[in-house]
């Protein structure tokens, strides 16, 4: 079961339409032994993901969902791959810090809600590569729904493919990084390749 959803998570990675082939932007995968959990494309200039994308299945979600970890979000939840690679381009990864007393949250695209089967795969959503800074409201109410839909969606359809893209910012920035102005969310029928939920979320950035 697990290396064939490895398997289709590749061959729907590769008939995407948004491949990271843009200028400083740098592919990375967290993984659990076999199974790739989730992928990402990296936006070394706006500091986040441009794209992360996985596989989340009706089994999945209906497992016992462990408690949320209490860790940090860390630079090497992909075995430091991606910090390497960044860092021999001249680039580097924000830090769990950067986003302290910022009035933003630490938003996860790969939501440890669809990763709470185990503790392992839980902490692995902690990924500094996997956030950007979210509003308060946003993260804990209207991309919460998001999220509780993806999952009603990955029970009914039983696997689907979820694409949470980043392409589109405003001015304001968390130290280094850029904050977003809006989020999409795509899910897609596995079985079919069908479009079942789109969503385009904008957030307002100007705090107090």
């Amino acid at each position: 079961m697990i290396r064939k959803l490895f398997l289709l998570l590749i061959f729907l990675r590769i008939t995407a339409v948004f491949a990271c082939d843009l200028p400083e932007h740098f592919e990375f995968d967290v993984s659990n032994g076999e199974e790739v959990l989730y992928h990402g494309c990296y936006d070394a200039v706006n500091w986040g993901p441009h794209t992360i994308e996985y596989i989340l299945t009706k089994e999945r979600v209906q497992a016992k969902g462990v408690r949320r970890p209490s860790v940090s979000f860390t630079q090497d939840r992909d075995g430091g791959v991606l910090k390497n690679l960044l860092k021999e381009n001249g680039y580097s990864l924000p830090l769990h810090r950067d986003y302290t007393n910022s009035g933003y949250d630490r938003g996860h695209m790969a939501p440890n809600g669809d990763f709470n089967d185990t503790h392992e795969n839980a902490v692995l959503t902690f990924f500094i590569a996997n956030i950007w800074p979210q509003t308060p409201n946003l993260n804990r109410v209207e991309w919460l729904k998001t999220e509780n839909e993806t999952r009603r969606l990955a029970v009914e359809y039983l696997v689907v493919k979820v694409l949470i893209i980043v392409d589109e910012f405003s001015e304001e920035k968390v130290g280094r990084i850029q904050v977003p102005s809006c989020f999409k969310k795509r899910v897609y029928d596995v079985s079919t390749g069908e479009l079942i939920y789109e969503i385009d979320m904008y957030q307002i950035v100007n705090l107090p």
